[in-house]
């Protein structure tokens, strides 16, 4: 499995549960910082350059200079780039295309829930899920005309409030079109979570569109194979 190192473009929330805890506001840092930051965290302790560089924290597709940031990931010679967001941002026109030219071939977009109702009034924008999947759909359109390869991967922080709607997620974003669906820690994911994770991990396996599960979420032993290797980012 690819390791990819974070690279936060600012300060605040990526999207998640509203209920759990109130979105912190988005601030970006500049463009000399950033690259500064990316250059640092490529280097590998043996002075090679990682095998990836995931650009999070709040949604990058917010950040005013996003072209330049991603071409000073190019610079660094990383041979993977990632950027993990809400996904609406992908429906605007020229924007899927234009990250795929500029190298962005991992795509992480964050899902808190397969139905609109409770997903759009979590993150507190009506339209949220629909926009993210669209996005999704966009991005892969994208790919396939200028034929390159891509790959993109569902991440769904679990909390109470979402657990149990956890198979509806997975089959909604499987029918969207991701290649995998991450399932990752939210701030209180309830004694029950172990059933509704072992069952979104089954809705994967039908779905044809692997689940993986933080090592930090409960699991029972006959699902241990989706448990994510801890040497990965889990978003």
């Amino acid at each position: 499995m690819l390791e990819f190192v974070r690279v936060e473009v600012g300060e605040g929330s990526p999207p998640g549960c509203s209920r759990c805890a109130p979105a912190v506001p988005a601030t970006y840092h500049d463009l000399d910082r950033l690259a500064e930051d990316i250059a640092h965290a490529v280097r590998t302790p043996s002075g090679s350059v990682a095998q990836g560089l995931l650009l999070s924290g709040p949604d990058p597709f917010s950040h005013p200079a996003l072209p330049a940031v991603v071409e000073a990931c190019v610079s660094t010679g990383v041979p993977r780039i990632g950027i993990e967001t809400a996904g609406t941002a992908l429906s605007v026109h020229g924007n899927a295309a234009g990250v795929l030219a500029a190298g962005v071939r991992h795509l992480f977009v964050r899902v808190l829930s397969g139905d609109a109702a409770t997903h759009d009034g979590l993150v507190g924008r009506p339209g949220a899920l629909s926009g993210a999947l669209a996005g999704i759909a966009t991005y892969r359109a994208a790919a396939v005309e200028a034929d390159v390869p891509c790959v993109v991967t569902g991440v769904v922080p679990v909390c109470r409030h979402v657990r149990d709607a956890l198979p509806l997620t997975v089959a909604a974003l499987a029918r969207a079109g991701v290649d995998a669906v991450r399932l990752v820690e939210g701030r209180d994911p309830g004694g029950q979570a172990a059933a509704a994770i072992a069952a979104a991990c089954d809705t994967g396996m039908v779905n044809r569109v692997w689940v993986e599960v933080s090592p930090a979420l409960p699991l029972p032993a006959s699902h241990a194979l989706h448990v994510l290797d801890p040497g990965v980012s889990d978003g």
